[in-house]
């Protein structure tokens, strides 16, 4: 759940990006950072072993706006649902606000979108979250190959209730930002209801 510090007078949220490997969340995390301005964001940060393993996860603070008198903060962490790592996974989930989840558009990549996804919500129902309650939006990255699933057929596999989605290309900073933003307006939604 949000953290609310009344005397910083800030407002910070927790999202995770969840996805298959090489999906693109890392790609995400960059593209939001080069579109960020200076003095609102605080810095990329990979946790790993060393520079030729993937990393578990990466961490970027990126400042939203003003939300009333109150400055609204999101930690962003793109993560790796790795079983190695299931006791820091725990903590990282604790108190998560919203999540993306971001699909490998490519035909060759379906079977692998579909497994994350049911291992994503396995993990947040074990920690005792129900995924169907927080913020979320479903993100179609990589629309620039050639070898792509239409988004019909996406929506179908991935997103048959119809949650928020988005089409992107990360690595062209396609997409990110409206992801983040909409991610960013389910979560102030939610956080004004409950208040």
């Amino acid at each position: 759940m949000a953290f609310t510090n009344y005397d910083t007078k800030e407002i910070n949220c927790k999202v995770v990006y969840f996805g298959p490997k090489n999906a693109g969340k890392t790609a995400n995390l960059r593209s939001i950072f080069s579109q960020t301005s200076e003095e609102l964001r605080s810095g990329l940060m990979k946790l790993g072993t060393n520079s030729r393993e993937a990393q578990f996860f990466e961490f970027l603070p990126v400042s939203i706006g003003k939300l009333g008198e109150f400055h609204l903060k999101m930690h962003l962490y793109a993560v790796t649902l790795d079983t190695s790592y299931e006791s820091v996974m725990s903590v990282l989930l604790k108190g998560i606000d919203g999540y993306v989840f971001v699909a490998d558009s490519r035909v060759e990549s379906m079977i692998d979108n579909i497994d994350t996804l049911v291992a994503m919500k396995r993990i947040l129902s074990e920690e005792g979250i129900n995924h169907q309650d927080l913020p979320k939006v479903i993100q179609y990255n990589k629309r620039d190959f050639s070898d792509i699933i239409p988004v019909d057929i996406l929506r179908q596999e991935l997103n048959p209730t119809g949650f928020k989605d988005q089409e992107a290309v990360a690595v062209d900073s396609k997409g990110t930002m409206d992801t983040v933003h909409s991610l960013s307006k389910l979560i102030i939604e939610r956080f004004g209801a409950a208040h």
